[in-house]
């Protein structure tokens, strides 16, 4: 495997790093944080003006036609920053399900707007809870829409993020004859309730309530386990994300450390900081190599799945040790709610806990495992 970056790669990363770092500031996520939707729309309108936005996006569609391989490093870069924006949920839970299983009338709809900032899309992948094999607890009835066509959806979909700023939430469903598919649910129309609450990161999740709301099925595309391969897009999108925040801790820690002086000396000189800061960065170094070859077995054809829960369970364990340790070298002011490095706490318990816990991924990886899949 190769993991230097390609041009491309890097010029991408560039281009994320330069949008979040002019947005950057931390009294920007106070401001963020005191609004009604917790959503960054400076960002947002920075992110789709220089084309972040419309990096997945096919070219006939406003965007730049790239893949998750090209566009992961972005997700990184939000993580630095801890930009407050719907970022994975709209490209990885959105974007990329239109283009692979949308048709061309979804796809007209949807991803010009996508790429010019005009809409938010959001996926309902939070509910793992009789995710092996992947089910779904909301359900598909067909010839049920106005005039017996159509199909509509009914359940809930729990802790759907950002769901309260959606226009459209991609919804995986069982039909009629148990299979789970996936259906775009526009939030305009009618049946659909969103009951909204703060998540542990201070951003907002909803639980989606449907009851027949319309729904479009995305039908086209391989035929494959679709909920499978989204999931996968996820996984490593969140171990991107949780990359990024744990780098940018580690940093955080290290600068403070290295100018907080006791007994004349700074306190990185000593060896019990020291040494938690060295393992820290190891931890950080083993989380980028995991995603990274979860990355790249995703599009380069090698097998993913083993891969994929790796990076999603050291992205979960280590983020979690990384978080602890940088906020207990901080001292006193590590719990000081006005001082940034607090946040890093609350976004990667956050993170950990998105589409399974690491707990979770690791009895999957041991299922596969048993089953002989190739890691």
């Amino acid at each position: 495997m190769d993991f230097q970056l390609a041009e491309d790669q890097v010029t991408v990363n560039d281009l994320a790093r330069d949008v979040f770092s002019r947005n950057g500031d931390p009294q920007r996520l106070f401001d963020v944080e005191a609004g009604p939707d917790r959503f960054d729309r400076v960002l947002y309108r920075d992110l789709a003006g220089s084309g972040v936005l419309g990096l997945l996006v096919p070219e006939e569609h406003g965007g730049a036609g790239l893949g998750l391989w090209e566009v992961a490093g972005v997700f990184v870069e939000q993580g630095r920053t801890l930009g407050t924006v719907p970022l994975w949920e709209t490209l990885v839970g959105g974007v990329l399900p239109l283009v692979r299983y949308g048709d061309a009338k979804q796809q007209a709809e949807w991803l010009p707007r996508v790429a010019a900032g005009d809409a938010v899309l959001t996926v309902a992948v939070d509910d793992l809870a009789d995710a092996r094999p992947y089910g779904a607890r909301v359900r598909a009835r067909s010839g049920t829409g106005p005039g017996g066509a159509g199909v509509t959806l009914s359940g809930t979909a729990v802790g759907v993020r950002s769901a309260h700023l959606a226009d459209a939430i991609v919804v995986p469903a069982t039909d009629e004859e148990g299979t789970v598919g996936l259906y775009l649910v526009p939030t305009t129309g009618g049946g659909v309730r969103r009951d909204t609450f703060e998540r542990t990161d201070r951003g907002l999740a909803s639980d989606v309530h449907l009851d027949g709301a319309a729904a479009e099925p995305l039908a086209e595309g391989p035929g494959e386990d679709r909920i499978d391969w989204l999931l996968r897009q996820v996984w490593i999108a969140v171990a991107a994300l949780q990359s990024g925040v744990s780098q940018a801790a580690v940093r955080q820690a290290a600068d403070y450390t290295s100018g907080r002086e006791q007994f004349g000396v700074p306190i990185a000189t000593f060896q019990a900081v020291a040494h938690q800061i060295a393992d820290c960065h190891i931890d950080t170094e083993a989380m980028e190599v995991t995603y990274l070859n979860a990355l790249w077995r995703e599009t380069a054809d090698r097998p993913p799945r083993a891969a994929v829960h790796v990076a999603k369970y050291w992205a979960a364990e280590a983020g979690d040790r990384v978080a602890r340790t940088v906020q207990h070298v901080h001292g006193g002011i590590g719990a000081d709610v006005t001082y940034p490095i607090h946040r890093y706490m609350l976004w990667t318990t956050q993170l950990a806990n998105t589409a399974g816990s690491g707990a979770w991924h690791l009895q999957q990886l041991a299922d596969l495992v048993d089953a002989g899949e190739q890691l």
